[in-house]
């Protein structure tokens, strides 16, 4: 494979299976975690602009409307898309849906006090330099002092650590010898089910170091205000049935 253009064909791909669009439905209903509610409150400013990357169906976008923010949200995946703007008629909620790529954003300067980017949505733009440009590319459409919400997969020491032994070998050695690699970088990984999608090939998804997160965050001209993990944050998400994650709060430096 070894391709972010493959992956990103995959990513496309695997979001818009029936079983996976369906459960994002489900999802929707269930709208913000406790976690989310906490910091979007805490910072985000009531009744601005804010632009929700990687929407999906809208499960953060609906609850941030009906907060009173002025929401846009945008995802790669046009079925997603469709999905939102489906729920949106039934909910009979005015919303702005679009296909977009968080990589090249199509709006101009400082056009947002606050965005997000929900549930790990990040750690699925293959390739470190992409990752990146998406945040620099957030930090750009974001006013002065507008801060931006994302989460992440924590790559740790001593979690999964036979699967890290093994991809190692398989990248750095067995390739080598001429067997393919799906990964691009270390740190990739394909899942096949998660806890509620049932995907056809297997989804992916980049699991950082906690230090290359903050090394991006900082080099795309962000201060990061806070990072926590999402049970620490609302111990109340504990009866999630996705697995924790790691919140990070970042604040836009401009002048």
């Amino acid at each position: 494979m070894k391709c972010k253009k493959l992956i990103q064909e995959i990513v496309i791909d695997e979001y818009s299976g029936a079983g996976v669009q369906e459960a994002y439905r489900e999802m929707t209903k269930e709208g913000l975690w406790q976690s989310e509610e906490k910091l979007f409150n805490k910072y985000f400013k009531k009744g601005s602009k804010i632009l929700d990357v990687g929407c999906g169906s809208g499960r953060t976008t609906f609850p941030l409307i009906r907060m009173g923010y002025k929401v846009i949200g945008i995802d790669l995946t046009p079925a997603m898309i469709t999905s939102a703007k489906k729920i949106a008629e039934e909910l009979k909620t005015k919303t702005d849906f679009n296909i977009g790529n968080v990589t090249n954003l199509e709006f101009i300067n400082e056009n947002f006090d606050g965005a997000l980017f929900s549930f790990n949505g990040w750690d699925q733009i293959p390739g470190k330099e992409d990752r990146l440009k998406a945040l620099k590319e957030v930090y750009r459409v974001l006013k002065p002092g507008g801060y931006f919400i994302f989460t992440s997969h924590i790559r740790e020491i001593g979690k999964r650590t036979p699967y890290w032994i093994m991809q190692w070998i398989k990248m750095y050695i067995l390739e080598r010898f001429g067997f393919p690699a799906n990964e691009i970088e270390f740190g990739d990984k394909f899942w096949k089910n998660a806890t509620r999608e049932k995907y056809k090939h297997g989804q992916y998804i980049h699991i950082p170091k906690l230090s290359e997160i903050k090394q991006q965050i900082a080099h795309a001209g962000f201060e990061l205000v806070i990072y926590e993990w999402r049970n620490i944050i609302a111990p109340e998400d504990l009866k999630l049935k996705s697995g924790n994650t790691v919140f990070f709060v970042c604040r836009s430096l401009k002048a």
